[in-house]
Formats: structure tokens, C-alpha cells, sequence
């Protein structure tokens, strides 16, 4: 180069402002080396152009580059010092004219293929890449993977590379016998001027959506950066093929129009190319491509309808190359799957799992849209927003993903220098807690958390960072890929039964129970929480701790234990400063620790696509979730409530055992207190609700019936999607019209008919249909009845129902039937209220009547006032039945013996009274004797001892010996 055809070029390109330190004529002729726009390269003889750039300005650094020896300096603000130099009116278009001049114009040897647009340019560049290596041309291509030279991949680090990187490019190109150049063309290249001075052949358009508004003051500078390729078109005689589906694709429609440009339009409805009879399945797409008059059909291994376009562009190009049209379909047919584009991670696990780049709202929309039309069952994605980039589209991200999918999980993208958490915070701005998206910022975790979620026929989306094989972190680029990291797990193990299928971010954490985050702006390593417990002895590391007042026990003053293991987040009522004075640990304050699990676990559940079954009632709770377990796990994998797990802390714990494979989930709800039950489905949100009866029952706060059908029939004013309510109580009459009623009256939608009881077993009609149940108890009929209800509801055939209800309970202690010898025994330890004991006493009459009848009874609970009046009124029930002998235990349950009855009454005021007394002793070999309580007289104690007497007894009467 020489200084006079630089001169010559900035004045025909109109950037020329002044000369300075030159002599007006001798100096033109001086021959010039490299153009650098880096000082450090600087050589003797090179020349060195001043940039501005987003973390320093190049004229800061003039006065070194000439010292270096730059014979000459380029730049834009005027510098003081009388350094041989140009001054330009703008210093980036002086780069791509200087590069283009070194490097002698490469472009214009090259046919150039420029693809714009928010989303595409990758894909449509490189289908084009391989559609003309396919026909044997010598192609290149540039974009965001890097560049293609000989069929070998070299990284670069922008999308355009800039100027002097970008002709060096070309001029390698040219070197290696390169005719056609597709190439991505960025925003950021067209404001930045990096393909400045280059004569594009075609120039398309894909689409126009947010993104870059880190970058573009707004949409509209966005756009009409974009429109400078098209100009481009213009000035160059290019053709140009836009999609006018896009509403600016239409705008660069019109306005190419008007200046009599060479535009070919593609569109879906009246484009020169028009897109019809589209269809997606999960070995490609299929569609029409109306061509010069003429439809063509296609089938591409691509999947999704957003592909469509990106192979109509390449269609298009080749059209314009007057390729013939036999041949464009069988290229077509025959272009791979672009990397990191919708790619599919191939697993065992019939899981459909897909790796994108997709990172703003609407290539989101359109992988989202793709997964729709192949997924069997959920789409379970993941995103992330990059740090330093447009923050304003990071909640509409998360509003897209969670439109399109079932369940969302947000991870850590490439933070580059910015707080991750205050980057997934400005994701979740404005959501709605209570819906089905959570935290993992660590993204291997996420990846595999989203896989351990999915069930076969499931669709996994990792988007974000596609074909990328790094992660961006304070400036750094740590080794991570999306597609190496899914593969690798897909081949291992699932997750261990122990441990959270999602665990826990502390980012989380925060959010589920109101804290304030404190954003530190250096960033923290991601962490997560596999395991939550409210007990200190099976904790292991890096759990959560919930300290939890009981009636017996503070889990605060377990703390201490708590903190000798590392890694521990501790969630409690009590100021830090009373638990960890020393404030090294994780310690999270609530109100209440109790409804903290509840929120944790609320939030948890949500993520998991299982039928929520709530169940309440006086009496037949445990015994209708049996069967209604025996019923829902013979056709699905289900989940049940554990033993007497029925409050806050059991339901949580429950919960915490869902598994993805669960497809039902049934809840026992129980309740002491009024607003319990509402607390109760507040945090597991049923989908289904079941009120059983209303009884007499903890009436020391209900005060009476009204106050339990106030209590429970809260369950029922929640908004679900089945709500089931007994028949035969009048008081749920109104919900006639938006639930289903089951019991024995005629009106009933599921009547209960024609209970008979015969040796092992209870037969009954439900709606005329027969159902067996292998328990000889009457009662048990109405709690069958329900579950047939639901069982039907859901759609299952009454004929496979009936053969899942005929399997024994798991439930002991509930009118549980054992035979020893020659002697019944009925044990009901679990619980009492008058309405159970009732019932419990009238089968216990009924059962074996040849024989004699012995009760060992006690007290019945939680009755306040009314506590000895519901006593008496059992005693009154035995005294009309009668019995044979009554022991009774407690301080109630002496109202339990009448006067009239001329056998021997015994009473206890404890279980071990009566095992010291030797009473048991009187019973006779031969009894059915019946044992009921409540829980908490213990009655079960008495149970061995029991048994060993009516054991030895009938071994005696079996072999009576010599005597």
C-alpha cells in the first residue's frame, strides 16, 4: 500500500477529514506495511488506526504505536501530538477499507452469500455451505461456529469477525480456490462496520426479534442496522431473498421495491417462494416449496416448521443458481442436521433430549413450537440468560419457555462479568412463584436434573449455548458443552432413591421463603442441596436442616449437632445470633419453620406431572387411601401418604418422596385445628378432593359436628378438577352440581348397594357392578365405594378395577383380623372417635356370634366438653349389643360399663395396669375379642402379652399332656 491510494480511497468513501504531519506531495508515494489496530503488534513501517472499542479507546494508545515505528497513524478525535497521521470521521470503516486494500479485495473474487436475522443465520448459512459442496462447488463459510476452509472448522471469537481478522479470512479463501462464501452476518458487524466495503452476491433476511437491546438503544435501531446489509444489496447489485412472513421482512420488501432492487420473497401465503403443507414428526419435516410456478415436495432430516424457512432460503439460493429443481430436492433430502441446532442426543431412555442455541424469547418460541409437534408426554426445558447482554429480554425468556413447556429449570449460562444470581433474579422478575420452574445454577446439575425428570416420551430442551464448548465466568472459558454433558448422563445410572430428584439452589431457597438476597456482584460458585430433613440424626453433608418446635421436642437445640457438618443450610424461627454466634453457617429466619417446609415443598411438587389426590374425612381416611392406593398402583406407579403422615410435617415428607415415574400421588389429610385442612392443600394442590364423612371427632377444638363439616369441606371449596362428597349427609347437598356424590342413596352418582359379608371377604354393588373386598367388614364398603369412584373417573374399566380392589390392605392396626387358635382378634389401635368405635363395635358384634364377645376399649380423644357424653353414648351401644366381658383403659372409657350388664367390668386407668393385673388371663380361649383406641392410650402394648395367653391357651386345649 501507499500512502496515496489510502488517501484516494477514504476520499471516495467520504471519511477523509485532514492530513497531518505529511508533506503535500512528496509523501504520497510512501510505501506503507500492516494495518494494526493493536499496539503491541506494532512494527516499524505498519500502520496503526486508533479504534474505539468497549473496554478502551485506541487513541490512548498513539503516541506508543509511533514510537514503535507506525509510519503512519489513523484516527478519529483530533491528537495533539505532531505524529504523521489521518484524521477520519470514522476509524472502523478506515480498518475494512485498509484491510480490503492489503489484502487486495478478496471479496470481489468470491461469491458471497450474507445471511441477517435474529434467528436462523447459522443453520440457513451452513445448509447452504453443504447444499453447494454437495454440487461440487469450492465453498466457504463464516458464522458463529467459526469458519470452514477445506472442509476444516477454525475458531474465531465473534459471529463476524472483525475487519482485519475477516479479510484475512477471505484472502485464505481466495488462496484456496474458494468460489462460494456463505457467511453469518451479525448486528454487531453491520453497526461495527466489519464487512464494510463488501460486495455481497445475496443478501437474506430470516427474521426480526428482540435481542442485542444490550447493544441497540431500541427495536428500531435493531432493524434498521440489520437494513444496512440490504443496502448493501442495492449499492452492489445483489439479490436479495427475505422472508415476508416477518413483519420488517415485509418493510425491506417494500423499500427494496421502491429502488428497483433484485428481492425474492418467501413467505408462507403469497411469496415468490411459498412455504405449504408443512409437517413435523421426529425423523425430519416434510413440505412444499412452490418454485418458479412449479410445488416441489421435500423431506428433510431437520426437524421443527422454524426449519422450514432456513431450508426454503437455501431452496432459494439454488434456484437463483439455476440448479435444476430433481436436484434441489435430492440436496435437500440429503443436508445434516446443523450442530447445536435442535441436535438430538441419542439415549436408551426413550427420552427425546435436544441440545440449541436458542437464547432470546422467540427462537425459543420456535424450538419450544418444534418440541411440541414431537413430544408424547411433557417438555421439560432449560435456559439461561448471558451476562452483559440485554436484560430487559431475560423475563420474557422465562414467560416463552414457560408457555411452551411443562416445567422449566433456569441455570447459569455464560455469566461472563456479571453477578449470576442477579442475572437468574432479573430472569424470574415478575413470575409467579407458584409455577412449575426451578433453580439449579449450576448447569451440569440442571442438565441432569432435567434428564432424572423426564420419563419416556418426555422431551428434554437444553437451550442456550448449542454447538458453544465452553462457559464464560469472569472472563475466563471453562471447558463445558450442553451436548457432552447430556450424553454422558444419559448412559449412567438415574439418580439414587435418597436423594431429591431437583435439588435446592440457595438462590432458591431465598425466593420460596421471602428472604432478601444480598447480590454480592462478584458471584458465588453454584451450590445445591440434595437431601432436606427435620431430624439431626440422618443428615448427611451439604443438607438442609428445618428446626421444628414439637410437643416434646425443639429441633433448635439440635443446631449445634447440625453445625459440626460442612456444608449445611439451617432453616429455623430463632435470631442467628442465638443458634451461630460464631456466623459461619447457612442460616435462613422464618416465622414459622413448620409452613417454610410446607412452602419448599409446595414449590417442589409442582415440578411433577402427578395427579394430586386429597383425602379427608372423621373416620376411614387410612383405610380408603389403602384401597384407593390398591386401585390407582395396579394401573400406574403411585405415591401414598406413609402410615400417620397426615399433617403438615408427614405430607411433606411424603411429598419429598415423589419420583417422576409416580403418576398418582394420594394424600391423607388430617386435621385438630381449624384451617389445617386449607393449610394442607394450600401446599399440595389437589387435583382431586374427597371429603369421606363427618363425625364426632377432635372436638376439643370443633366444639361439635358442624365445626369438622366447617373444617373439612374447605377441601371442597378449592378450585378441582373431581370433587367426591358422601350421599348420605345432607349438608353437601350443594355440591351436587359440581362434584360426584358416593354412598347408599338412590340419588348418588356412585350408590353403594347390596353389602354382604361372607367368610373372608365383603361383597358390594357400585352403581349395579360387583366389587369384593378380602375384609369381612361391612364398613369397609363406603370407603371401596370412593375409590371405585375414582378409579371410574379417571377413565379405568370397571372389570380391572374390580380385580385391583380385591387386594388385602397394607394398613395395620386398623380393624385388623388375626386368628389364633381357636380365639378373633380384632385390632384397631390406630385411632377412635365415636363414629369409628361404632363401627368397630357393631362388626365386632356381628362377627362370629356363636362365640363370646370380649372388648378391651379405651378412651377416644380429643372430644373436649362433650367427652364424657360421647363415652356414655358408646356405653350405651355395648350395653344393647352386649358382650361377654369389657376391660376398659383410661380416664374416659369407665363410662364405657353400664350397670345392667351382670358380667364382670374391669377398668384401667393405663395399659400397664392391665398388664401387671394378670387380667388378660380371663379371657377365654375361644373369644373374638375386639381392642380399640385411641393412639395414645398405647393400647398396642398390650397386644404381645395377648397374644402369647390366647396362644398357650389353644396349645393346651389343642394338647392337654397327662395331667
Amino acid at each position: 500500500m501507499i500512502l496515496q491510494e489510502i488517501l484516494e480511497l477514504f476520499q471516495q468513501h467520504k471519511i477523509l477529514v485532514s492530513i497531518q504531519g505529511f508533506h503535500p506531495q512528496g509523501d504520497k508515494s510512501l510505501k506503507l506495511m500492516i494495518p494494526r489496530t493493536d499496539n503491541r503488534l506494532v512494527e516499524p513501517g505498519d500502520i496503526f488506526l486508533c479504534v474505539k472499542g468497549f473496554a478502551t479507546d485506541g487513541h490512548r494508545y498513539a503516541l506508543d504505536a509511533h514510537n514503535k515505528g507506525a509510519s503512519l497513524i489513523v484516527y478519529e478525535d483530533e491528537i495533539k501530538n505532531s505524529i504523521p497521521g489521518i484524521q477520519v470521521s470514522d476509524s472502523r470503516k478506515a480498518v475494512a477499507l485498509l484491510a480490503r486494500l492489503y489484502y487486495r479485495d478478496p471479496s470481489s473474487k468470491l461469491k458471497i452469500i450474507g445471511v441477517t436475522g435474529t434467528n436462523g443465520k447459522t443453520t440457513t448459512s451452513l445448509l447452504i455451505y453443504q447444499a453447494l459442496g454437495k454440487l461440487g462447488y469450492r465453498c466457504g463459510w463464516i458464522g458463529t461456529l467459526g469458519y470452514y476452509l477445506n472442509g476444516k472448522l477454525y475458531p474465531t471469537h465473534n459471529t463476524t469477525p472483525d475487519s482485519m481478522e475477516l479479510y484475512k479470512i477471505l484472502a485464505d479463501m481466495v488462496e484456496s480456490g474458494v468460489e462460494y462464501l456463505a457467511m453469518e452476518v451479525s448486528s454487531h458487524a453491520l453497526a461495527l462496520h466489519r464487512v464494510y466495503g463488501i460486495g455481497f452476491d445475496y443478501c437474506l433476511f430470516t427474521n426480526l426479534s428482540r435481542d442485542h437491546l444490550d447493544f441497540h438503544a431500541n427495536m428500531e435501531e435493531y432493524a434498521n442496522t440489520k437494513y444496512q446489509l440490504f443496502q448493501n444489496a442495492v449499492s452492489s447489485h445483489g439479490i436479495a431473498i427475505v422472508n415476508c412472513d416477518d413483519g420488517f421482512g415485509k418493510i425491506i420488501e417494500e423499500r427494496l421495491s421502491e429502488q428497483k432492487a433484485e428481492i425474492y420473497t418467501i413467505s408462507t401465503s403469497a411469496g415468490y417462494y411459498r412455504i405449504s403443507e408443512t409437517v413435523t414428526c421426529l425423523d425430519g419435516t416434510d413440505f412444499s416449496l412452490t418454485i418458479q410456478g412449479s410445488q416441489v415436495r421435500v423431506h428433510s432430516r431437520l426437524i421443527g416448521s422454524h426449519n422450514v424457512y432456513n431450508l426454503a432460503f437455501t431452496m432459494a439460493v439454488l434456484d437463483r443458481l439455476r440448479i435444476p429443481q430433481d436436484r434441489i430436492v435430492s440436496i435437500i433430502g440429503s443436508l445434516e442436521q446443523v450442530e447445536g441446532r435442535m441436535q438430538k442426543v441419542p439415549n436408551e431412555r426413550g427420552l427425546g433430549v435436544y441440545v440449541d442455541y436458542a437464547h432470546s424469547p422467540d427462537a425459543i418460541e420456535n424450538v419450544l413450537r418444534t418440541a411440541q409437534t414431537v413430544k408424547q408426554n411433557r417438555i421439560i426445558t432449560i435456559i439461561g440468560a448471558g451476562g452483559d447482554r440485554d436484560k430487559g429480554k431475560r423475563p420474557l425468556m422465562l414467560n416463552t419457555a414457560l408457555h411452551f413447556s411443562d416445567a422449566v429449570i433456569i441455570t447459569d449460562d455464560n455469566p461472563r462479568n456479571e453477578d449470576p444470581d442477579q442475572i437468574i433474579l432479573d430472569v424470574v422478575e415478575n413470575t409467579g412463584l407458584w409455577l412449575p420452574w426451578w433453580i439449579i445454577r449450576d448447569r451440569k446439575l440442571a442438565i441432569e436434573a432435567a434428564i432424572d425428570l423426564a420419563q419416556p416420551g418426555d422431551v428434554v430442551m437444553i437451550l442456550g449455548k448449542g454447538h458453544e464448548t465452553y462457559q464464560e465466568i469472569k472472563g475466563i472459558r471453562h471447558h463445558f458443552s450442553d451436548y457432552e454433558v447430556a450424553s454422558q448422563y444419559l448412559a449412567s445410572r438415574p439418580v439414587p432413591v435418597d436423594k431429591l430428584i431437583l435439588p435446592f439452589d440457595p438462590l432458591l431457597l431465598e425466593l420460596v421463603l421471602n428472604q432478601v438476597h444480598q447480590i454480592s456482584g462478584e458471584g458465588t460458585a453454584p451450590r445445591a442441596y440434595f437431601r432436606i430433613s427435620t431430624d439431626s440424626r440422618n443428615l448427611e453433608q451439604a443438607s438442609i436442616f428445618i428446626a421444628i418446635k414439637g410437643d416434646r421436642f425443639d429441633g433448635h437445640d439440635f443446631i449445634p449437632v447440625v453445625l459440626l457438618q460442612s456444608g449445611m443450610v439451617i432453616i429455623g424461627e430463632k435470631a442467628k445470633e442465638e443458634i451461630d454466634p460464631t456466623g459461619v453457617a447457612t442460616y435462613l429466619q422464618v416465622e414459622s419453620s413448620v409452613l417454610a417446609y410446607a412452602r419448599l415443598c409446595r414449590k417442589y411438587l409442582l415440578m411433577f406431572p402427578v395427579c394430586k389426590i386429597g383425602l379427608t374425612g372423621s373416620v376411614g381416611k387410612t383405610t380408603t387411601k389403602e384401597m384407593l392406593y390398591n386401585v390407582l398402583s395396579y394401573f400406574a406407579p403411585s405415591l401414598k401418604s406413609a402410615k400417620n403422615e397426615n399433617n403438615i410435617i408427614g405430607l411433606c415428607n411424603t411429598i419429598l418422596k415423589i419420583r417422576p415415574e409416580h403418576k398418582y400421588a394420594i394424600f391423607e389429610l388430617g386435621s385438630n385445628h381449624f384451617g389445617e385442612i386449607a393449610s394442607l392443600a394450600e401446599t399440595c394442590f389437589p387435583d382431586i378432593g374427597m371429603v369421606l364423612n363427618i363425625g364426632a371427632s377432635h372436638l376439643e377444638y370443633f366444639e361439635d359436628e358442624n365445626g369438622v363439616y366447617k373444617e373439612k369441606v374447605s377441601l371442597l371449596q378449592r378450585h378441582l378438577n373431581l370433587k367426591l362428597f358422601p350421599a348420605d349427609d345432607q349438608r353437601f347437598e350443594h355440591f351436587s352440581r359440581e362434584g360426584k356424590s358416593v354412598g347408599g342413596n338412590p340419588k348418588a352418582s356412585y350408590q353403594l348397594s347390596d353389602v354382604c359379608i361372607q367368610e373372608a371377604a365383603c361383597i358390594f354393588k357400585v352403581n349395579g357392578d360387583q366389587y369384593r373386598i378380602p375384609h369381612p367388614i361391612e364398613f369397609y364398603a363406603i370407603n371401596a365405594a370412593f375409590a371405585v369412584a375414582v378409579g371410574l373417573e379417571l377413565g379405568y374399566p370397571q372389570a380391572e378395577i374390580s380385580k385391583a380392589l380385591d387386594q388385602p390392605l397394607e394398613s395395620q392396626m386398623r380393624m385388623q383380623i388375626e386368628n389364633i387358635g381357636m380365639a378373633d382378634l380384632i385390632i384397631d389401635c390406630y385411632n377412635a372417635n365415636p363414629v369409628s368405635m361404632q363401627s368397630a363395635i357393631e362388626f365386632w358384634h356381628k362377627y362370629r356370634p356363636e362365640k363370646s364377645h370380649v372388648a378391651i376399649l379405651g378412651d377416644m380423644f380429643e372430644l373436649g366438653n362433650n367427652s364424657e357424653q360421647y363415652h356414655k353414648m358408646i356405653g350405651a351401644i355395648l350395653n344393647e349389643y352386649g358382650y361377654g366381658s369389657l376391660i376398659t383403659i383410661g380416664q374416659y372409657s369407665q363410662h364405657y360399663h353400664s350397670l345392667e350388664q351382670a358380667v364382670q367390668n374391669i377398668h384401667f386407668l393405663s395399659v400397664e395396669e392391665l398388664l401387671s393385673s394378670g387380667a388378660l388371663e380371663s379371657i377365654s380361649q375361644s373369644s373374638v375379642v375386639l381392642v380399640k383406641a385411641s393412639h395414645g392410650i398405647h393400647l398396642e402394648k398390650a397386644l404381645p402379652e395377648l397374644r402369647l395367653i390366647l396362644t398357650s391357651k389353644n396349645r393346651l386345649q389343642n394338647n392337654p399332656g397327662n395331667g
